[in-house]
Formats: structure tokens, sequence, C-alpha cells
């Protein structure tokens, strides 16, 4: 199943785009290719960027405490899981503690770092980092692999509360909502939101040659599948696409 994801605020917005930035930061620091930690560099910069933005941290932080409220009121039900719940509260009041405790810009170090800057400069000049244009650059790519990611976890770790904290709240956010077997007649889907205020919509569809094209707002609910063409603009659906639709909301 192919799952393709549609937020409806800009916290979800950045968490989804936190989340995807951290998996690739992390593939790229496994390696010892040289290569892929110059692409771990590159999300550092991303990943610092969306980290220091204060709106989203007063944002997160508000959100994790309507989770926790909404939470404790099933300590008394015999429905849920006690242990489970506790576990989650307790996860929860962590990450958000860490979040509230990193004071200051979490991106400082990458921003005050001149040998970063230099590259960051050069990232958008067509072979800008190349060993005639940062020399300092090239001589590192050649260092050990062990001393070129402790330099990569140094800079990334005032950020990995951030990363804690996004994949806390997108587990809760999506085993809120209930996957429904739907089809989209002639590969549009609509449906009313019924006055509901959802934050996230996935759409999971096991044709890897179909992808979706997802719209919303507080009237209507669109989805309209389009058949995956790299040669040609892609056409739309006029078959019949069964799918599983899942409407989050915490």
């Amino acid at each position: 199943m192919i799952v393709y994801e549609y937020p409806f605020n800009e916290l979800v917005r950045s968490m989804l785009r936190l989340e995807y930035l951290f998996a690739r930061f992390n593939h790229f620091i496994r390696s010892d290719d040289p290569e892929l930690h110059h692409n771990a560099i590159s999300m550092l910069f991303d990943l610092g960027d969306i980290g220091a933005r204060g709106d989203i941290k007063s944002l997160l932080l508000k959100e994790f405490e309507r989770q926790k409220y909404a939470l404790n009121g099933l300590k008394s039900s015999q429905k849920v899981d006690q242990e489970a719940l506790g576990q989650t509260l307790a996860e929860i009041d962590l990450v958000a503690s860490k979040i509230n405790q990193s004071s200051g810009r979490p991106n400082q170090i990458i921003t005050e770092s001149e040998w970063l800057n230099a590259i960051r400069t050069r990232l958008n000049i067509p072979g800008g980092t190349s060993p005639i244009d940062l020399p300092s650059y090239h001589a590192w790519k050649n260092s050990p692999s062990s001393e070129r990611r402790q330099l990569l976890e140094n800079f990334v770790s005032p950020l990995l509360p951030w990363q804690d904290a996004c994949q806390l709240f997108l587990r809760l956010l999506r085993q809120s909502g209930e996957a429904k077997d739907v089809v989209a007649h002639s590969g549009a889907f609509q449906q009313a939101p019924s006055g509901k205020v959802y934050q996230l919509m996935r759409i999971a569809v096991e044709d890897d040659t179909l992808y979706s094209e997802i719209s919303a707002n507080k009237y209507l609910l669109s989805v309209r599948f389009l058949q995956s063409d790299r040669d040609r603009k892609a056409q739309p659906v006029t078959k019949d696409v069964s799918f599983k639709l899942t409407l989050c909301q915490f």
C-alpha cells in the first residue's frame, strides 16, 4: 500500500516535513559514503530552519496539552488499557518538557558555523561545492567516516527533541483515525466533513501506477487519482479506484 497524507493545518504540515527530513538525515548519516554525508549536510539546514520556528513550538506545546487533557479523560474508562495510557501520558510529558526547555534557537550551532555557512551559500550554485570552490569541505569528505559522522551528530544534537516530538505527535494523530474502505468512482471521490475539524487525511492505495491529488476545506474533502507517467503529463483516472481513507483528529 502506498500512503498519501494531507495536513489540515500548519502544525501537522511542519511535523510531516520534519519526519521526512529526519528520516532522510538518519538514512544518510548511517552510511560511510562521503557523498551521502554531503546529503546529510543539506538536510541539516532544512531541519534547523523548521526547528527554529517559534510559532511551531508554541502550537506543538499547546497541542500536547490538549492531547493530555483528552487522554486524562480516559483514566476512568474500563475499556482503556490504563498501563498503556499512563505510558503515553508520561511520554507526552517528557517530550513536551524537552521541547519547552530548548531555550534560544536550536539551530544556533548550525547558523553560527562559518564552515557550514560557506557550504550553504554554495549549495544552490551548480557544482558550487566542488573541491576547487570549497577545499576545506573536500578535505572533510576525505576524512575518516567516524569523524564525519561525529561532526554531523554534534550539529543535529540540539534538534533531536524535535525528532522525538514529531514522532510522538504523528503516532498519536495517526492512531486516532480508523481506516475505511471507499471507492473513487471514475477516479474521483468527495465527502463533506459533517462539521468535524480534522487534522490529517490519509489515503492508502495498492496500485503504484496511481497517485492522488488531495484538496480539502471545511465544506468538502476531495480526492482525485491520476495515472503516473514519467514521460508525459499525468492523465486523470477514469476507472473506479478502491482505497482506504483515514480521517484523523485527536
